[in-house]
Formats: C-alpha cells, sequence, structure tokens
C-alpha cells in the first residue's frame, strides 16, 4: 500500500504541489493525468525520493518512505524522462551497469533475450547516444523487464513512439497488468488510460481535482 499525504513543493516560492493526498492498492494501476505543468512529473520524482516535498508524509509498505530508514531501494523503479544511461555506452552496458546498482548479476543471455523482445538486439553493441527518442523508451521498458520492483513509476512512456513502439508497449503493460504489478503513470491519451487503468487522479494546480 501506498498512502500521500497532503504533501507541497515549491520552487522559487512558487507553489507547484499543494496539499497533494491519494492512496495507492496493492497492485493497482494508477494513470496520473492533466495539462502540462500541473505538477504529474513533480508528484513522480517525490515518490522516487528524486526530490523532496516541502512538507506531508509518504507511507509506503508501512515504512516512512521519506525517511529512507527500512526502505530497500530495489522495490520502487523510476523512469523519467531522461534516459538515466550514459549516451557511450550500448545497451548491454548500460543494462549490467544500471542493474549492478541495484545488486543485481543477471546473464547476458537473458539480457539480449529481453532486447530482442523489445526489438533492440540488432542495436545492442551501439552507443545509445545514436539512439531514438522511441529506441531510448523501450531501452527503458527493458530495464524495467529485468529488475524487479514493487512500484513502477514511469513518466510518459508513449512519449517519441511510433507505432511499432506503441504495439510494444502495451504488450508489456497487458503482460503488468496479468501479474498484477502496481504502477503509477503519467498518461495524457484517454484511451490508454481507459484501457490499462484501474483508476485516474486528475492533477490540476499540484491538487488531485478528480479521482
Amino acid at each position: 500500500m501506498l498512502f500521500v499525504n497532503k504533501i507541497c513543493k515549491s520552487f522559487n516560492r512558487i507553489r507547484v504541489i499543494e496539499s497533494l493526498s491519494f492512496s495507492q492498492s496493492n497492485n493497482e494501476f494508477i494513470a496520473l493525468m492533466g495539462n502540462n505543468g500541473s505538477g504529474k512529473t513533480t508528484t513522480l520524482r517525490i515518490l522516487a525520493r528524486v526530490m523532496r516535498p516541502d512538507s506531508g508524509s509518504i507511507i509506503f509498505q508501512d515504512k516512512d518512505l521519506l525517511s529512507h530508514k527500512g526502505i530497500n531501494r530495489s522495490s520502487i523503479l523510476y523512469l523519467g524522462h531522461e534516459p538515466g544511461m550514459y549516451s557511450h555506452f550500448t545497451p548491454r552496458e548500460n543494462l549490467s551497469f544500471a542493474l549492478s546498482l541495484r545488486g543485481l548479476k543477471i546473464a547476458q543471455k537473458k539480457i539480449d533475450t529481453s532486447l530482442d523482445s523489445f526489438d533492440l538486439l540488432a542495436s545492442a553493441d551501439k552507443p545509445i547516444s545514436i539512439f531514438s527518442k522511441g529506441m531510448l523508451q523501450r531501452l527503458k521498458l527493458v530495464f524495467a523487464d529485468l529488475a524487479p520492483w514493487d512500484l513502477l513509476l514511469f513518466d510518459e512512456p508513449f512519449s517519441g513512439l511510433d507505432s511499432n513502439g506503441i504495439e510494444i508497449i502495451e504488450r508489456q503493460l497487458n503482460n503488468w497488468k496479468k501479474n498484477n504489478k502496481s504502477i503509477i503513470m503519467v498518461l495524457h491519451d484517454e484511451s490508454i488510460a481507459q484501457k490499462y487503468a484501474d483508476r485516474k487522479l486528475i492533477i490540476s494546480s499540484g491538487k488531485i481535482v478528480q479521482s
């Protein structure tokens, strides 16, 4: 379970998140929606502990998420706008390194199988600096496929994808749904949210206006 209670966040005295509260049940898929600048990405970054709120509390799996005490770092996986990988590394190198940071050593064969399932194996030895935005999005999916997590935070996964990429990510969303994964995902497409999310949270000016 996740409980978010009255979190607030300001930048340069401008309030971006205003007393935002919500909860998430185990295995629930939440679509976080709203206009650009409404506070969706900031909310995800706070949940991912990339930034701290000015006030409020977050309880995850009965532990205080903001205290960092007793929380397994690997229990939450955040996939943001940026690739979060080294541009001069290949997909294989990036994945092996990122997984090692989470204490995981995964056989190259398994990594290659996942790369292949996301249509990236042919580019496995090329630096990701030459990758399109859609290819980088699919590489994030490979990481999410290989790394264990209890809660996935994914910011606009459909951004930059062509029709093939959309088909691939929808296939993965179906797999996560079948496996009862807990997900909070920023989405702009109402039809995608309707198809996959158990619940929608609409944010406006840093507040939840509809749930």
